[in-house]
This record gives structure tokens, C-alpha cells and sequence, in this order.
């Protein structure tokens, strides 16, 4: 695969997946996505100001996610891992006020 192919590739997955977790989870103050990849495991960073209903009960909701990233985007399993992260301060963060 060629650089140009595989930068492409991950926009179009970024973008893809921005686009899904802000229509799953817009009522709970989505703020946006980070993904860093490792040679283990891909690691998605789910940035939201109510992270407690991003995790849900007893992390329910959080894994129901990462089994469905792991369908959508065929990753094999246990190589993707979800985590959200709680925005501070709500009023630097322009799609946290929408």
C-alpha cells in the first residue's frame, strides 16, 4: 500500500468514525475522537463532557461501541480498545456546546 493510499485510508476512517460517534452518542456531549495506533491494539479516545453515560452501566455501553467499531471497520478482535476522556472545560470546546 502506498503512503498516499494509506493516508487517505486513515482520513476516510477517522472521518467515518467522528461521523458515527456523533450521531451515537450527541446527546451526551460528544467532543471528538483521537485514535493512536500501536503494533498492539488501536486505541480510540472518545473526548465527551458526561463520559459517565459514554461508559454507561458497568461499562455496558462502552463495550457494546468497541464491538461494533470492531464489526464495522474489521478489526480483529481484542485489537481495539475504547476510552473516554472527560472535557474539562466545556466553553473551549466548540462541538461540546452544540
Amino acid at each position: 500500500i502506498s503512503k498516499k493510499r494509506k493516508f487517505v485510508a486513515d482520513g476516510v476512517f477517522y472521518a467515518e468514525l467522528n461521523e458515527f460517534l456523533q450521531r451515537t452518542l450527541a446527546e451526551d456531549g460528544y467532543a471528538g475522537v483521537e485514535v493512536r495506533v500501536t503494533p498492539i491494539r488501536t486505541e480510540i479516545i472518545i473526548r465527551a463532557t458526561r463520559t459517565r453515560e459514554v461508559l454507561g452501566e458497568k461499562g455496558r455501553r462502552i463495550r457494546e461501541l468497541t464491538a461494533l467499531v470492531q464489526k464495522r471497520y474489521g478489526f480483529p478482535e481484542n485489537s481495539v480498545e475504547l476510552f473516554a476522556e472527560r472535557v474539562e472545560n466545556r466553553a473551549s470546546c466548540a462541538m461540546a456546546q452544540c
